[in-house]
Formats: structure tokens, C-alpha cells, sequence
């Protein structure tokens, strides 16, 4: 009788479980395709078009894996908005089965494990954090080894010793903010031993180090070797490498770019770099709420093993990313942890709760307050409920602008949208098209050939710099050009979007004209298309990696360096072939999970 109960929990488990992951995916989708873009996002997703055949070592702001994950999404689904956030939204829904994984391992409590799941489902950042950005994928491959490690804990197998040493360097190849939580992981283990918990006496704890380091050093090799190469022969590092060592070449390069003007550890001596300590209590109230009782519960039952793991898995990565960058989407990781003790609290006061109409009523009331939540955009992308104007327009770019055709997009537009919006198709922007009009101006016919031509309007004169619309004379400029394409071209296509405050759901919000796009037919020279990809170049790197002569981070080497830039190529395919292999065992694991003796 009591082993058919226990089944029977564990098909209910199941279930439950798998009606998360398909509500968090949808939820995730949702997101994916409706966000608008924010500037690294922009920047992330014209970046790794091309990458994988431009064959770089890696990138000046962060390590190369994300990069070519993101480039091979777009040869299987083409450069849409859904291709350029495919990693994240695949990542995020898996943190759902994960955390339920890491939450059953430490607490032995089935129950608690689908309370955090069900936070980690309706988490408000964690869906918007859907767009194109590396933090969820990290998450993915750090939670995937707190698995490995614990279960290297507990069957004293090296395979588990192995894979979450490759699952740390794989996060360290995505992110530069991964070795914040292995330190932390290592924080915890050490606690473990001081609590004579039984650890692997069949290798050697010296043996064990090497190993793990080793494995991670040697993932990490690209990046390394890419900064050793542009030190080397430019005397420069990129973005992160310049903030723990400050090299006054690299520093006259950046200059303030992306707070360049402060190291790390003087950010970490300011009080002022700690103020994202406040970011789930805005963006999840409800589930913060949940885990601040659940943290209380666990201090109070003295729990020796979740609850020190959580805080310890929270507070040292703060710490540490309020050093390296203080963006809100650095800081997911709170709302990822804080799920374990919040499904303490759920689990506590569920059982609390005898009536069942009134517990039913408790799931009603908890899960409408979440969606709602949904509506706050802090941090992250505006834009969930409904398709945004820029996402609307990229879908239009990729289903009328042809091989052969040229866009034209209005100064006004921030340059990194702009590359987006025309990758993978020819483009100027409109503060180019007087010298390109000069250039042909005296040509013969020809040399002149007709070409579809789509001009993109600003309409709202500034879209995205925050700043252009005060500058008259770039405005003047923009709308002679918009008047001269209006006169000339038939419009096409009018986007609107509506504007919100931070609340999409709550608040009434008016539609707004964001972009127009016209068509005319100019005759000109036909080696223009190919050009025009020639001549862009945002943020150091040339667009879609055409022309690489004006590649700063360029390099040349030769001997042992060739062998050394080699093998970093072969490193990071193999890291490609690891994700994929551990995103299938991961769904294994899910598809066995009654069965399955892992975690």
C-alpha cells in the first residue's frame, strides 16, 4: 500500500512538473517574440551573425560561446527575433525541471522541489529575461553542475567529477560572471567538509583540483589565448580583462565605455555598486515574499544543508557582480535561488491551509498575482503583452527586403538596433546616403542598375540613442531625407506600439507611430549591396565580420601561436557538441524521472 502512494506522488510529481515546464515555455515563447531590444541585446544579436565563419577566439566584451550558439540558431531558423533569443528561452525553460532537480537533492522533499520549480515557472525577470542575453544560459550550465557536484558527493563517481567541470567551463566560456559561482560552490563544499560530510577518498583531494581546473582552464583557452594574441601584438585586452588590470592603452580605447572609468575592486569598495540588493522585491514581490519566509523556516529548523547552500550561492555572487557590472540582468541569479527557500514557504503554508476550496483559492490568488507581475519591465525589455515595434518591423525587414535590395535606415535609429533590424541584408544609414548619391551622380546608365530600395523612418525621432531628439541639426537633416523618400516612395508599412509605464498590465497605455518604412526604385551601380556591407562597423566590430581589415581585435600569428589559435577553434566546437549533448541529457533526465536513480 505505501509503495503505491509513493508512486502515486511521484506520477503526480511528474505530471505537475511537466505542466510547468510547457506553461514556462509558453510563457518564455511569449516573451521571445514580443520584447522590444535593448542595447546589448541589439549588439549580442548582429554580433554573432557570422561569427562561427569569421572563426574569432572570441569577442571584446564576453567569451565566444553564446556568440556561436546564437550564429547557429540563425542558420537553422534564419535571422529572426525567435533565432536571436532561441538560447535563452531554451535555457530558461530548463532552469524549471533543474531547480526542481538541485531543490529535491538538497531538501529530500518532493514537495518543496515543485514549490521552487512553480516559482522559478511564473518568475517575472526570469521569463523577461528572454531576449538576447548570455546570464540564462549560464545559469543553465551553474545549476547543471551544483548537480554534478552534489551527485560526485554522493556516488563518488568521477564521470560527475568530470561534468561539472565541463558544465563550469562551459559557463565560464558564455560568461565572465561564471567563476563568481564556482568560488561559491567551492565556498560550499568547503562547508560540507567542515560538516564531515563523507567526500571521494578513492582520488586524491590534490588529483580532484587538478582535475577540475585543468578541465576548466582548458575550456576557457579561447578567450585566453584571444587576449594573449591582441596583448601581444596591439597591447590591449578586452572589456572585462581591462577592469582587473588596467592597461592605459586599452583604457584610451574604451574610455568610459561601459564603465570602464572603474576597476573591480574599486567598485566592490563603493556601497553604492550594492543597490540591486532591492531587484526581486520590484520586479517578483509575491515570490520574494515566499522566500524570505522560507529563509526564516529553514534558520529556525537550524537546516544544515539548503539553506546554507542558497545563501552562499546568493550572497558571494553579489558581492562579486556588484564589482564587475551593477545591470539588473546580471543579477537573475537571485530570483533563481531565492525559488529553493520560496518552495519551503509554499509547501508550509499549503499544508496549513485545510480547506481544499480555500487551498485551490490559494493557487488561484497566488498565480493571477504573479501574472500580473508579468507586466513590470525593470531591468529588462518593455513590451510582453504585445509584439513590440521593433521586433515587428525586424519580422517585416526578413519577409520583404531581398538579397539584392538595399535599406536605408534613418541616423536617428541607435546604430546597434539598426544592424539588427537589416541583418543579414545591405544597408546605409541615411547620414551616408549624400556621399553615396555623390558617387554616382555622374555615372553613365550603365553603370547604373535598379534597385529596390526600403527607407526606414524614426517617426518618433529618436529611437533608442536618448539623446538625438535634442540635436536639431541631425534632426533637420533626417527629415529632408524623409521628405525627399516620402515624395519619391510609396509607404509601405506604419508601426505603432504602445507605450507603457513600468506596469504593461495595470496601467492604460496610448499607441504610438515608432517607424515607417517606404519603397522606391533608385538606379544604382550594382556593386553597391555588397559594399555597403563593407563599410559598417558598430562598437569595434565590422558588420557581419565582412570586412575584417578594420577589425581592431584583429590579430596575425605564426608558429606555436597557430597551433595555440588551432586548438582554441577546436575547443570551442567541442563546447558546442557538450551543450547540445547535456541540453539532451537533461531532457532524458526528464523523461525518466520516476525511473531515473541520477540527482
Amino acid at each position: 500500500m505505501m509503495q503505491k502512494q509513493i508512486k502515486s506522488g511521484e506520477d503526480n510529481s511528474k505530471i505537475i512538473l511537466g505542466l510547468l515546464i510547457v506553461v514556462g515555455f509558453l510563457l518564455r515563447l511569449k516573451a521571445a517574440l514580443n520584447l522590444e531590444v535593448l542595447a546589448d541585446d541589439m549588439l549580442y544579436a548582429s554580433q554573432s551573425a557570422g561569427i562561427i565563419k569569421a572563426g574569432i577566439l572570441s569577442t571584446h566584451s564576453n567569451p565566444p560561446l553564446f556568440f556561436y550558439l546564437t550564429d547557429l540558431a540563425y542558420t537553422l531558423f534564419g535571422y529572426s527575433t525567435f533565432a536571436s533569443r532561441f538560447w535563452p528561452l531554451v535555457a530558461g525553460t530548463l532552469l524549471i525541471p533543474l531547480v526542481f532537480l538541485l531543490t529535491r537533492m538538497l531538501s529530500k522533499n518532493e514537495k518543496v522541489a515543485i514549490g521552487a520549480a512553480f516559482f522559478v515557472t511564473f518568475s517575472t525577470f526570469l521569463i523577461r529575461m528572454t531576449f538576447t542575453e548570455h546570464t540564462l544560459l549560464v545559469l543553465f550550465f551553474v545549476v547543471f553542475a551544483c548537480l554534478c557536484g552534489l551527485s560526485y558527493l554522493k556516488y563518488h563517481n568521477l564521470k560527475w567529477l568530470c561534468l561539472f567541470a565541463i558544465s563550469f567551463g562551459l559557463a565560464t566560456l558564455t560568461k565572465y560572471s561564471a567563476p563568481f559561482f564556482f568560488i561559491s560552490f567551492c565556498i560550499f563544499l568547503g562547508y560540507l567538509y567542515e560538516q564531515k560530510i563523507s567526500f571521494p577518498q578513492k582520488h586524491s583531494l590534490i588529483k580532484q583540483i587538478i582535475i577540475v581546473l585543468g578541465i576548466i582552464l582548458l575550456i576557457s583557452l579561447p578567450f585566453l589565448a584571444f587576449n594573449y594574441f591582441i596583448y601581444k601584438e596591439k597591447g590591449i585586452v578586452d572589456v572585462y580583462f581591462s577592469r582587473i588590470i588596467h592597461i592605459e592603452k586599452t583604457q584610451e580605447l574604451y574610455q568610459g565605455l561601459a564603465g570602464q572609468g572603474e576597476s573591480f575592486f574599486n567598485r566592490l569598495a563603493k556601497l553604492s555598486s550594492y543597490s540591486q540588493y532591492k531587484l526581486p522585491l520590484i520586479t517578483d514581490p509575491l515570490p520574494t515574499l515566499f522566500s524570505l519566509i522560507g529563509l526564516t523556516l529553514l534558520f529556525l529548523r537550524k537546516d544544515k544543508n539548503t539553506l546554507p547552500f542558497v545563501l552562499i550561492m546568493i550572497i558571494i555572487p553579489f558581492i562579486l557582480q556588484s564589482g564587475g557590472s551593477g545591470l539588473q540582468k546580471h543579477f537573475a541569479f537571485l530570483h533563481l535561488f531565492l525559488a529553493i527557500p520560496a518552495g519551503f514557504a509554499f509547501v508550509s503554508i499549503k499544508e496549513r491551509i485545510n480547506s481544499k476550496s480555500l487551498r485551490n483559492l490559494f493557487y488561484v490568488i497566488l498565480i493571477l498575482g504573479m501574472l500580473i507581475s508579468l507586466g513590470t519591465a525593470y531591468g529588462t525589455p518593455e513590451n510582453f503583452r504585445k509584439q513590440s515595434a521593433t521586433s515587428e518591423l525586424k519580422n517585416y525587414v526578413n519577409d520583404k527586403v531581398g538579397a539584392n535590395d538595399l535599406i536605408i535606415l534613418d541616423s536617428r535609429i541607435y546604430s546597434a538596433r539598426s544592424f539588427w533590424l537589416a541583418t543579414p541584408n545591405s544597408f546605409i544609414f541615411s547620414s551616408q546616403f549624400p556621399e553615396v548619391y555623390q558617387s554616382i551622380v555622374n555615372l553613365s546608365a550603365q553603370h547604373l542598375k535598379p534597385t529596390n530600395v526600403f527607407f526606414v523612418e524614426c517617426a518618433i525621432d529618436d529611437c533608442g540613442w536618448g539623446w538625438v531628439q535634442n540635436d536639431q541639426n541631425l534632426n533637420k537633416s533626417s527629415e529632408e531625407l524623409v521628405s525627399l523618400f516620402s515624395q519619391n516612395g510609396i509607404l509601405v508599412k506604419s508601426i505603432s506600439a504602445p507605450e507603457y509605464s513600468k506596469q504593461e498590465f495595470l496601467k492604460k497605455s496610448s499607441e504610438k507611430e515608432i517607424y515607417k518604412v517606404y519603397f522606391l526604385t533608385l538606379n544604382l551601380p550594382p556593386e553597391i549591396i555588397e559594399e555597403s556591407k563593407n563599410i559598417q562597423s558598430f562598437y569595434f566590430t565590422p558588420y557581419l565580420y565582412k570586412n575584417m581589415a578594420n577589425y581592431i581585435f584583429d590579430y596575425k600569428v605564426e608558429g606555436a601561436g597557430k597551433l595555440l589559435e588551432k586548438l582554441s577553434h577546436w575547443i570551442i566546437y567541442m563546447a558546442i557538441i557538450f551543450t547540445l549533448i547535456i541540453l539532451c541529457f537533461v531532457c532524458w533526465l526528464l523523461i525518466r524521472l520516476q525511473n531515473s536513480h541520477y540527482f
